[in-house]
């Protein structure tokens, strides 16, 4: 078990150090579940993920948000996980955008899918990905009203 925590934390610190080529200092915790989670500003996501990708992060297992209104923002987390990469855990990065302008860059040219996992979080939360060629609802009727997203909590 000791072992295990030392390689997690010890792939971690190769996560924090990726994310200074980018500019971001960021704080990695690893859960008991051998996922690790950090948080990165907005602006930085498109560019750290494109990194990560580039190091090995190559599968995208979804995107998924939460409305926050007593914080004023929404958390969107990008769930990533490593390619022929021994020992490195699941990469949870997690960002907050202003809930009165949920907007933030596509990250469709990097990913692909990520065009079915924007879409979903347009849908159920209105987050705006800036760039998407086809942001358009996908679970909900398309007659569904303007600004209606279900997961919106107030």
């Amino acid at each position: 078990m000791g072992g295990e925590q030392t390689q997690s934390q010890s792939q971690a610190s190769s996560i924090a150090e990726w994310l200074k080529e980018v500019g971001v200092e960021a704080e990695i915790r690893v859960d008991k579940y051998n996922v690790a989670w950090t948080e990165i500003p907005p602006e930085k996501v498109k560019e750290a993920i494109k990194l990560l990708k580039e190091k090995g992060y190559r599968h995208l297992i979804t995107i998924s948000g939460v409305d926050l209104p007593d914080e004023g923002v929404m958390e969107l987390i990008y769930h990533l996980a490593p390619v022929k990469m021994d020992g490195y855990p699941r990469l949870s990065l997690k960002t907050k955008i202003p809930r009165d302008k949920p907007e933030i860059d596509t990250i469709t040219d990097i990913f692909t899918i990520a065009i079915v996992y924007e879409r979903e979080v347009y849908d159920l939360l209105g987050v705006k990905f800036i760039g998407h060629k086809g942001l358009s609802r996908i679970l909900l009727p398309k007659d569904t009203p303007e600004g209606y997203h279900p997961l919106r909590k107030k």
